[in-house]
């Protein structure tokens, strides 16, 4: 037992566990059994906390002693997993100092995201997600004094863009976190929480424009193909058809859906209204997808109306419906229809609101089962309907008006084309310029 003594404390001083050094030096206080116990160091076993050393033995090795010796090695590896873990533990001066950035700066600001701006649920989660991991940034460098007024500098927000690029942050994250800071500052230099805006003149990280991953036909009809389910069918016809944003998609209510007149209604970014038409085809697969729907509903109502009757035993005499009664059962079916109206179209399988990740993983299914090796996702197919519309002689103008863009200059990136149809394009125009058309217009003009 004297040789594990000393083998341990080896193994521990090589760590820089015995060093006296700020950066791995023991702390004060140890995590030990639930309770924080002075003086105990991260190094020293559970045995030796206590000023009690391991006891001694001489002589041949039995199978108890065997045992405990394995003991004693297994709660010294935990002792120093506990230890690694107390390092990475946060100081008493960085809670304090994100207690105080959440409470003071942060939280408001989220409040007011939520109630003036109208920004839409999503929005909000990427600006609380982003800001938070800021402020846990900053308040790890303790450089935050909460006597005294919040200062950020331009190097701090520098820095952490530098911290983010390491971590292998592309261009666009890196937008979007700026976006997300140039918000917040603004409104804490409009309430005098800072002096100085540090985002006041900075430029945003150049972005790689990158041209849209765009499907062919075959491969939309290869996935239609592959989907047996009528809720993937629509799913897939609506985005192909109307273009739709996955949060719109699931977003969508039985009252969205005008089949007579081939539109549905649909909430964009900003709680932007939009209406779209629907293609034939996804008419077919909506008119397919109620009548299933319908149907299940039919037999969940059945089988509970079958299993309440068996709880209740034999039937009672029907009792007499006053008239007052009828009205209030009148005034509940208005209810019901209305609650109807906003029933989502697509549900799981508790009836809540289907997820974007379950569109997301249906996508990836179905396209890894047509054998599409392309990293497609839910969003691919509104990149195609754009990128197909301006092939086939579409106005960039109404593919504006059809995807909900603000401003024309998102639209145009969906301007490119294929190689094929710049060399039928050509081609068709070969006849209206040139020698050969002056020659067809006016062929008494002597040609040298």
């Amino acid at each position: 037992m004297c040789m594990i003594y000393v083998m341990y404390w080896q193994l521990n001083s090589s760590n820089g566990s015995g060093s006296a050094s700020p950066e791995t030096g023991p702390p004060l206080f140890t995590q030990q059994g639930g309770v924080t116990t002075p003086g105990a160091t991260e190094g020293t076993p559970p045995a030796m906390a206590g000023g009690i050393e391991p006891p001694r033995s001489f002589g041949p090795t039995t199978d108890k002693q065997k045992e405990a010796t394995a003991k004693t090695f297994a709660s010294a590896k935990q002792q120093q997993a506990k230890a690694q873990i107390q390092q990475t533990l946060p100081s008493l001066q960085q809670v304090q100092n994100l207690q105080r950035l959440h409470a003071t700066f942060l939280t408001p600001y989220l409040n007011h995201i939520q109630s003036e701006r109208g920004l839409s649920s999503n929005t909000q989660e990427a600006y609380k997600r982003d800001l938070s991991f800021f402020c846990k940034w900053l308040a790890a460098k303790e450089t935050i004094n909460p006597d005294q007024k919040l200062k950020i500098l331009r190097r701090d927000v520098t820095a952490y863009l530098s911290y983010l690029k390491s971590h292998k942050q592309e261009s666009s994250s890196l937008a979007r976190v700026l976006a997300s800071l140039r918000g917040w500052f603004t409104w804490l230099k409009y309430l005098k929480l800072i002096e100085s805006d540090p985002l006041e003149g900075f430029e945003n990280p150049h972005r790689q424009k990158k041209l849209p991953l765009v499907l062919t036909p075959p491969e939309v009809l290869a996935m239609l193909d592959v989907a047996e389910h009528p809720r993937e069918i629509l799913m897939i016809e609506l985005m192909y058809s109307s273009g739709l944003r996955v949060s719109e998609l699931t977003g969508l209510n039985i009252n969205d859906i005008n089949l007579s007149q081939g539109y549905l209604k649909c909430l964009g970014k900003g709680s932007k209204e939009r209406i779209v038409p629907i293609g034939s085809k996804a008419q077919q697969a909506f008119e397919t997808y109620l009548e299933i729907e319908e149907k299940r509903k039919q037999l969940k109502e059945e089988a509970k109306i079958v299993k309440e009757q068996a709880k209740k035993g034999p039937g009672r005499p029907r009792r007499q419906i006053l008239p007052e009664l009828i009205i209030e059962s009148k005034v509940t079916k208005r209810r019901a229809n209305a609650m109807q109206k906003l029933v989502p179209i697509f549900k799981d399988e508790e009836g809540k609101r289907l997820s974007r990740l379950v569109v997301w993983q249906v996508i990836k299914r179905l396209a890894k089962k047509a054998g599409i090796n392309k990293p497609i996702s839910p969003h691919t197919f509104r990149h195609s309907f754009a990128t197909h519309l301006l092939e086939n002689g579409a106005d960039l103008r109404a593919v504006q008006e059809l995807l909900g863009h603000a401003n024309l200059v998102t639209t145009q990136l969906y301007t490119h084309v294929s190689r094929a149809h710049l060399k039928n394009a050509y081609q068709s125009a070969q006849g209206s310029f040139g020698l050969g058309s002056a020659a067809a217009l006016s062929p008494e003009l002597p040609i040298k």
